[in-house]
């Protein structure tokens, strides 16, 4: 009746496992011996599955996954929340669940660009990673002999010494816009212009999308400074080396601009169903004032404005508000506002200000909503 953990094993299978850690109602264990697979086993895809942290459930089929993924939310709610019986829906899976991710982060490491090894910081050298897309792998392989043709050195986590700590790739799949941002424990990137050359030749080798017929560009890069010693990926400083400061996506009817620290859903082709999700619930009819929390750079509340009287974005992260301000502008919204601040703050006083809210949509950070706010949400009474 006791619970355990047993990295490696999936759901249905009967396993031999050795426990490594007993607390009082649950433990953790290591896989030994797989008695009897599966049937929800599926062959990773990913050469790396066994070595890289990232996909976690790579041994399960897809339909497994989203099986799993809808009793996790089951569980959370009873265990956690104390709710009996809850209501959750099937998750809604994609068609084609690879390349999917419009960001990659990649660590980079002596001779390695990747992603970490599981529970820990070494850095896996990933040549391919079926979900970043193609702009991505080709960014991070003309990094990686950049690094070695000029003997530039990577970041040492442990001394604090090396350069070049991270890539991080921004795909824009409506447009093809391309940026790239190179975190850097320094002034400069020496040779910069050599690297730009050799990163814009990579992207204009790619075929355009088969499917939307989108071609690739490399538009932006970027330098971003970071001298901390720290598990931060990025610091405060951004340098455009090359190109706009800025790239272009395209949502559905919508345009966004993205900036290096903004916050973008990085799954496009998932992002659209969850907000024609969002908007079934919402049932709008024109009339309504919908206060978006959270909003990031205004993507939920924007989507919405074309159906709502009006929008009220509070978000805390001022480059992000000023993001979804020029957002509403590219896009003609004038009945959408964004406010810089608190969510826990700024909307009971809205609420003091006589606002009233009639649909409240909720997006936050994984520390989750603030009892404060949530006191807040309840007297604010949406529909």
């Amino acid at each position: 009746g006791m619970a355990v953990f047993v990295d490696g094993a999936v759901v249905g299978d009967v396993v031999k496992a050795e426990l490594t850690k007993l607390k009082k109602n649950y433990a953790f264990g290591r896989l030994t011996e797989i008695v009897e697979p599966s049937a929800n086993r599926g062959e990773p895809a990913c050469n790396y599955s066994k070595e890289c942290g990232g996909c976690s459930l790579q041994s399960m089929s897809y339909e497994s996954q989203l099986q799993l993924k809808k009793k996790m939310i089951e569980d959370k709610l009873v265990r956690l929340g104390g709710i009996g019986n809850p209501v959750v829906h099937d998750t809604i899976g994609m068609e084609s669940p690879w390349r999917y991710r419009n960001k990659a982060q990649f660590p980079v490491g002596e001779n390695a660009i990747g992603f970490y090894k599981a529970k820990s910081h070494q850095v896996v050298n990933c040549d391919q990673c079926l979900i970043q897309s193609e702009p991505a792998e080709k960014l991070a392989m003309a990094l990686k002999e950049y690094m070695r043709t000029d003997h530039i050195s990577a970041y040492d986590e442990e001394t604090g010494k090396g350069l070049i700590r991270h890539l991080i790739v921004k795909t824009a799949f409506g447009t093809g816009e391309v940026m790239a941002i190179l975190v850097i424990n320094g002034k400069g990137l020496p040779n910069g212009e050599k690297l730009v050359l050799m990163m814009d030749d990579a992207i204009n080798e790619l075929v355009p999308n088969p499917e939307t017929g989108v071609e690739f560009s490399l538009e932006s890069v970027i330098v971003n400074i970071n001298k901390k010693k720290t598990s931060e990926i990025m610091g405060d400083e951004c340098i455009t080396l090359a190109g706009k400061p800025n790239i272009l996506e395209q949502a559905g009817k919508l345009s966004f601009e993205i900036s290096p620290k903004s916050f973008y859903q990085v799954n496009p082709v998932q992002m659209i169903e969850l907000y024609d999700k969002a908007l079934e619930y919402a049932g709008l009819t024109g009339k309504e004032t919908v206060v978006d929390l959270y909003c990031g750079v205004g993507t939920i509340g924007l989507y919405c404005a074309s159906q709502a009287k009006k929008v009220i974005g509070i978000e805390s992260i001022k480059s992000a508000v000023l993001d979804a301000n020029r957002n509403a502008v590219i896009n003609g919204i004038v009945n959408a506002e964004f406010i810089c601040g608190r969510v826990e703050e700024e909307l009971p006083k809205l609420l003091e200000e006589g606002v009233k809210a009639d649909v409240i949509i909720l997006d936050p950070p994984r520390s989750g909503c603030d009892p404060v706010l949530l006191e807040a949400v309840v007297t604010a009474g949406p529909e």
